[in-house]
Parts: C-alpha cells; structure tokens; sequence
C-alpha cells in the first residue's frame, strides 16, 4: 500500500513539472513580421517573455476586445500574465484604446528604463508610419509589471520610429515632416523619469533674409535645434532644408 501511494504521488509530482514545463513550451518570443495590425479576426496570441537570462519567464497573452472606432478610449483589450514555472496567472492588464487593433501583433519587449530587465508595449494608436504605445515596466521586487511617471511620459510621445542605447541610457525617437529630414528627439532616462537632453521642431517655411540664394523647387523646411544645457533646454542650432536637403545660405 505504502509503495503504491508513493508511486502514485511521485506521478502527480512529476506529471505537474510536465504541466509547468509545457506552459510556455514553444511559444515565440515576438509576433511574425508584416503582422496586420488590422486583422478583422483579432485572435489572441501567446508569447514566451524572459525578463532577463536565467530570470523569470512568463507566458504574455494579448487579447483584443474593441471591433469599432471610439470616441474616447475605452477597454479595448488585455494582457494576461502567466507564469512559465507553474501556470499561475499574475497579472491581467487593461489595454485602454480607442482603434480596433490587433493588439497581439503589436507586441514587443524593450528595456526601456535601463535595468537589466525587459519591460512590454503594445500599440495604442497608429496613423501611417506614426504610433504611440502603451508600456509596463517590469518591477523585480513584485515580479510585476507596472506603469509609473516613465510609462505614462512614454506613452505620451507618439513617433515614426525610436531606438534604445543601453549604454548612454538613452531613447531616441524620430518623426516625419514633409520637407524635412527626419526630426529626432533624444531622452534620457534616470530613475524611471524622462528627461529631453535633444530636439529638433520642423515648420515648413524658410525666414527669408538678405543675401539668400535661389531655393529649388519642393517643400521647405526649418529645424530647430535645441539641446540641453545647465539642466535648461537651449536653441543651439538652426538649419534650413527643401525636401530634407540642406540648404547653404
């Protein structure tokens, strides 16, 4: 009887390590390239998300709910959090947005303050080429994923496109402007805030001035540069384009 129960209980064991092994078993880190981001189906998927190497692993479920435009944002999909060790959900994120997006297909993994832990974003609002994302951080201490003052400045700076230096800790973003170069604007990032250290404004004109040569033909453009300086963002710079190439005055 003795030997039979512990036969039994060593299977119960061993049959849930299998269970806790399988539940992120082969699933994929990131969502296939060229994912439609307007796919009328919207069916959830799964992700295999290490917050570092030889740290916790979580299966990342991202389900959309909205099927129509919206006013104002609303509730319009989730992120489940699940642990990769046993299963156990940890988290169920709400994803505020007013577009139908297929959420899951916007779904990326990034650093982004800098600690040595990958944190999650998901698209909230896109046009052409532009996007603005929501983003969580994930906390070592809780084993969570939350939002603070550097998420929320995050998702507030909506960009054509944007890169992370992990070594100067800083993100970089661009935006387009007809006329002009790509504009970029760089931060840095300390202690879960966001601070501008770089930014370019573009208006499409040129000032005209004395002595200034002919402009060939095409949009113009003005940067403004500027950067800062003594902890105070300065002009430093001015420079002129027609269709994203200098003009020498």
């Amino acid at each position: 009887m003795w030997f039979l129960w512990f036969r039994v209980s060593a299977l119960a064991f061993f049959g849930a390590i299998a269970v806790a092994a399988e539940v992120c078993g082969g699933l994929p880190a990131l969502p296939p390239a060229g994912s439609n981001v307007l796919d009328d189906a919207a069916d959830p998927m799964s992700f295999r998300l290490s917050v570092k190497p030889g740290g916790p692993a979580f299966r990342i479920t991202v389900r959309s709910l909205l099927r129509g435009q919206s006013d104002a944002p609303v509730h319009a999909g989730d992120i489940e959090v699940t642990r990769c060790s046993d299963g156990r959900q940890v988290q169920l994120l709400a994803i505020m947005a007013s577009q139908p997006i297929h959420f899951a297909r916007t779904f990326r993994a990034d650093d982004v303050n800098f600690d040595g832990y990958l944190d999650l974003s998901v698209q909230q609002e896109f046009g052409a080429t532009w996007e603005r994302r929501l983003w969580w951080i994930y906390d070592p201490a809780s084993g969570r994923f939350l939002q603070n003052e550097l998420t929320r400045a995050l998702g507030q700076s909506g960009h054509n496109r944007y890169q992370f230096d992990s070594t100067k800790h800083v993100i970089q973003t661009e935006n387009l402007m007809a006329g002009c170069p790509p504009l970029v604007a760089r931060y840095r990032v300390e202690n879960n805030h966001l601070i501008k250290v770089h930014e370019e404004i573009g208006r499409q004109s040129i000032d005209a001035g004395p002595g200034r040569p002919g402009l060939p033909a095409g949009i113009p453009c003005t940067v403004t540069v500027s950067d800062l300086v003594d902890e105070t963002m300065r002009v430093t710079q001015v420079r002129r384009f027609v269709e994203g190439k200098p003009v020498v005055n």
